[in-house]
């Protein structure tokens, strides 16, 4: 009765053992992965060089400050989601101009909307539109079929509606931390 006992403490412990080399291993490739996909996905929101990031950690989101030539804050990337879209999460990066609190553009960086309809979202067409856009100068963060500015991807009218909600958030967040 004790053999079999042992046997297979022997096997968990030897198991755990392997996968917590395995976690050792992969934990800081994974991490320097991250920050690579982070930064690449800045230089895709932000028409300008970027020369230094600035990472903020807060208790409602994660920003990242941007710095351009001489340590000038151009603008605030900020991550923020929304649980609207058709297929569940959306998560986004929104830049954001440090002067007027415009949005200069935005990346997907994790969505389950559905191919080749819902990800249009991510289109270079349907992204433009919010370019230059805020909370405050009188764009009406609504798709036309709701009485807004927006102009939804055709047959995801949901993805359009949950991108709005995840750009809103976003420029909340921005405003109560920078403005705020």
């Amino acid at each position: 009765m004790i053999r079999p006992v042992v046997v297979l403490s022997l096997i968990c412990l030897v198991a755990s053992a392997l996968l917590a080399g395995v976690n050792v291993v992969t934990t800081e490739p994974i991490a320097a992965a991250k920050k690579q996909q982070t930064l690449t996905a800045l230089q895709e929101i932000f028409p300008f060089d970027i020369q230094k990031v600035n990472p903020v950690h807060d208790n409602d989101a994660v920003y990242y400050e941007v710095f351009s030539e001489k340590d000038t804050l151009r603008g605030v990337a900020v991550e923020t989601f929304t649980e609207k879209g058709y297929g569940g999460r959306i998560a986004v990066l929104v830049g954001i101009s440090r002067g007027n609190g415009t949005i200069y553009d935005y990346t997907i960086i994790e969505t389950k909307e559905t191919p080749g309809l819902g990800i249009k979202i991510a289109d270079s067409e349907f992204r433009s539109q919010f370019a230059g856009k805020s909370l405050s100068n009188g764009f009406r963060w609504n798709v036309k079929k709701d009485g807004g500015d927006v102009d939804a991807v055709t047959a995801a009218t949901i993805s359009s509606r949950a991108i709005i909600d995840a750009l809103t958030r976003g420029l909340s967040l921005f405003e109560k931390k920078y403005h705020g």
